[in-house]
């Protein structure tokens, strides 16, 4: 997951002065060291300014992504990132899955949660959701299908991973985000999750309302908030972009 996030992020980097790249031969080598277009194999690149939309356009076509091809659709993402004190910071996730189901999406979103820590060990994290296609194709109606930082809906693989702390600095375990918190977003609409900002924004009654869930309360995460406000911060974002599929429009 961090290799491919690493690989991700140096096409991105590259991406951002790309505007795109022609399929001619390149020139032959005529002694210079140096040359105005940078040469790729395949054809050239010119260098400008790239719109997020042409990054994406240049990540499924200029390698063998995409559907029918080795990988599947790539993208990368605006996420508005917030730490502990709540100052917010304008960032990135990328979308390393997505395949399209019958009534639903898969993704795998691979995030920036806690900026914390040193950073030997600022792990991004990796989360497996599934979004709905609703009947009525309207996004606000799309819900969380399934949610989770380590196996699949279907048990088999390890479609997510944890990069948060575990336990958090305040004590809390991953099996505790994992048994009380998340679940809650499973069922959640987008006219719903696009309320919430923080975990603060969640109400307590809410929170503790369902079979099981009687006795919770969002007290558990005092301390937690940079893992539970970007998990929700996470969903705004990948909602965001599940909106642009085909599907929608």
């Amino acid at each position: 997951m961090k290799k491919l996030a690493k690989s991700l992020i140096a096409l991105l980097l590259l991406a951002g002065t790309v505007t795109g790249c022609t399929s001619t031969t390149p020139p032959a080598n005529d002694g210079n060291t140096g040359t105005d277009d940078p040469v790729t194999e395949g054809g050239t690149c010119s260098f400008e300014n790239m719109t997020l939309e042409e990054v994406n356009k240049f990540l499924n076509e200029s390698a063998d992504l995409g559907e029918g091809s080795v990988g599947n659709v790539v993208a990368v993402v605006p996420i508005n990132h917030v730490d502990g004190p709540r100052n917010e910071t304008n960032f990135y996730a990328f979308v390393n899955f997505k395949y399209v189901a019958r009534n639903y999406i898969k993704y795998q979103i691979t995030y920036l949660s806690c900026t914390c820590r040193s950073a030997d060990v600022n792990y991004w994290q990796t989360a497996y959701v599934e979004l709905t296609l609703p009947d009525s194709k309207d996004i606000k109606d799309s819900e969380v299908r399934f949610l989770s930082f380590d196996q699949d809906s279907a048990g088999h693989y390890l479609g997510g991973f944890w990069g948060d702390s575990n336990p958090t600095p305040a004590g809390v375990t991953y099996e505790t985000f994992k048994e009380e918190y998340i679940p809650f977003f499973k069922g959640k609409t987008y006219d719903y999750i696009s309320t919430l900002s923080v975990q603060d924004d969640i109400d307590p009654a809410d929170y503790s309302a369902g079979e099981g869930r009687e006795g919770l309360t969002l007290d558990t995460f005092t301390g937690s908030s940079v893992s539970t406000n970007n998990i929700i911060r996470m969903l705004n974002a990948l909602f965001q972009y599940h909106a642009t599929d085909e599907y929608f429009n």
